[in-house]
C-alpha cells in the first residue's frame, strides 16, 4: 500500500508516494549498506574514518579542559545530527545506483542539488541538538545544583553513586529519548529526499514523518538498530564508526528508496 504526500514542486501540487514495508526489508537495508561498503571501499572509509577522528578529537578536549559532564550531552546529542554527516555516503550510493563510478568529487557536490534546502534541514537538526543541550543542562542543574566534578571518576560517582544522579541518568535518558524519537521521525529520509528531488525542507519532513507513521513497527527497528551501530562506535572508543559509520549510512540510503516511491506524479485537479 502506499500514501501520498502532496507537496509544491516548480509551483505545481505534486504528490510523493511513501511506501508500507515489513520488517524483513530493514535487514536487506543493511545487507545493501555493506555492498555499497566493497563497492566504494575507499570512500566509504575516508567517512567513516573522519568521524572516528573528529569523535576522538572533541573527547579529547573534553578530557583536557575536564568538562565531563559535557561528555553524556555530546554523545546524546550525535545521533540529532548524524543524518547530515551522512551527505557523503548518501550521495556515494546514489551514484552506485545510478551505475556511476564512486567518487567524493561526485558525493562532495551533493550539495549543489538543493543546497539552500539542504543546509536549512541542518540547521533543523542543528536547533534540536541545541534545544537537547539546553534541556540537558537544565536537568544537570536541577539535580545537582550546578556542581561539576573535575574528574572522571569524580563524575560517575556523581551519577552512580547518588540518588540524585540517579534520577539524573532516568530523566535525561527519558527526555533525551523523546527528543531523539522525535528528530528521527522527521529526519529519517529527509536528507536523501532533499539530495535526490528538488523540493522543500517543509515537505521533506512531512514525508519522513508520513513514511515513520506508516510504518511503526520497521521503523522502530532500524531506529534500534542506528542506536546499536552508533553505540557499538562509542564502546570501542570511536573505532567502531571507520565501519558502523558508512553501514548506517548506506544502508539508510536504501531505506529511503524502499520507503519512498521513485516516480512523482502531478496531484489531480
Amino acid at each position: 500500500m502506499k500514501r501520498e504526500v502532496v507537496y509544491s514542486s516548480g509551483g505545481l501540487p505534486a504528490t510523493v508516494q511513501v511506501k508500507e514495508i515489513t520488517t524483513e526489508d530493514v535487514w536487506h537495508w543493511l545487507s545493501k549498506g555493506w555492498r555499497d561498503i566493497l563497492r566504494a571501499p575507499a570512500q566509504s572509509l575516508f567517512y567513516g574514518g573522519s568521524l572516528s577522528l573528529l569523535s576522538a578529537a572533541i573527547s579529547f578536549g573534553i578530557i583536557v579542559t575536564s568538562t565531563y559532564y559535557l561528555l553524556p550531552l555530546l554523545l546524546a546529542g550525535f545521533l540529532l545530527v548524524a543524518p547530515f554527516f551522512g551527505i557523503g555516503p548518501y550521495s556515494l550510493s546514489q551514484q552506485i545506483e545510478r551505475g556511476e563510478t564512486p567518487s567524493l568529487d561526485g558525493a562532495f557536490n551533493a550539495f549543489s542539488r538543493n543546497t539552500f534546502q539542504i543546509l536549512n534541514m541542518g540547521l533543523v537538526l542543528l536547533f534540536s541538538f541545541l534545544v537537547w543541550a539546553m534541556l540537558a543542562m537544565l536537568i544537570f542543574i536541577f539535580f545537582h545544583q550546578g556542581i561539576t566534578p573535575s574528574t572522571w571518576q569524580g563524575f560517575v560517582s556523581l551519577l552512580l553513586g547518588t540518588w540524585n544522579g540517579v534520577q539524573l541518568l532516568v530523566v535525561g535518558t527519558y527526555v533525551g529519548g523523546v527528543v531523539a524519537a522525535i528528530v528521527f521521525a522527521v529526519s529519517v529520509v529527509s536528507i536523501p529526499l532533499l539530495i535526490d528531488r528538488p523540493i522543500n525542507v517543509f515537505d521533506a519532513i512531512r514525508t519522513s514523518w508520513t513514511a515513520v507513521r506508516y510504518n511503526i513497527a520497521p521503523m522502530l527497528l532500524w531506529a534500534g538498530l542506528l542506536v546499536s551501530i552508533i553505540s557499538f562506535g562509542f564502546l570501542t572508543l570511536y573505532l567502531g564508526f571507520v565501519i558502523g559509520f558508512p553501514l548506517a549510512a548506506h544502508a539508510t540510503w536504501h531505506a529511503y528508496r524502499d520507503l519512498i516511491a521513485t516516480e512523482t506524479t502531478e496531484s489531480p485537479g
